[in-house]
């Protein structure tokens, strides 16, 4: 019997599933630096781009109280090298995953959790987990006048701006916004 059980482990072991992950990824990055470099930071997000549907128009409310998914397959990722503030809300330098949450009242914020603890804990993109940290963001509905059909996030420095700009997550004719102040590394 014991025979038996030691060739059934290994077996058994093998019957995991596997999944091949390679979707399409796009990613934004806004830098800071002085004219010698002896200054500098950078911010990078990365994320999966989900199609819009229609009858997401009618799904908003039903994200109210969730923390939601933000992206498509793996987690959108933010890795930043000095603190970013965005909405007034420091963030520090370090990896993160992020995701989406909404409040009860229909206040949407990113969700963060550094990724070394989201790795830890086995956290997946779409089961619960808790963020360290939320920062709020401002919906604008119905504001572009095409549908943005994959979902984009993207920072847009102002010029000359020294490390001002704007975030903005685009999906349907949708957008999440906050400013965003991306310090050097000193």
């Amino acid at each position: 019997a014991l025979a038996a059980l030691c060739c059934s482990l290994p077996v058994a072991a093998q019957k995991l599933n596997a999944a091949a992950m390679s979707g399409e990824r796009a990613e934004t990055r806004m830098m800071v630096y002085s004219d010698d470099f002896s200054q500098f930071a950078m911010a990078s997000l990365t994320y999966g781009q989900p199609q819009w549907q229609a009858s997401y128009d009618g799904m908003l409310d039903k994200l109210k109280g969730k923390l939601n998914r933000l992206g498509k397959d793996w987690f959108t990722t933010l890795i930043v090298s000095a603190p970013l503030e965005i909405a007034g809300t420091k963030i520090p330098a370090g990896s993160y995953v992020l995701g989406l949450a909404c409040d009860k009242d229909g206040k949407f914020a990113l969700a963060l959790l550094d990724s070394s603890k989201a790795m830890q804990e086995r956290a997946m993109p779409w089961t619960d987990w808790k963020p360290a940290m939320t920062v709020p963001l401002e919906l604008h509905k119905n504001v572009a006048d095409e549908v943005v059909q994959k979902m984009t996030m993207a920072f847009v420095a102002d010029e000359g701006g020294g490390g001002k700009g704007t975030f903005t997550l685009s999906w349907g004719k949708h957008q999440l916004k906050a400013p965003v102040m991306l310090h050097t590394a000193q």
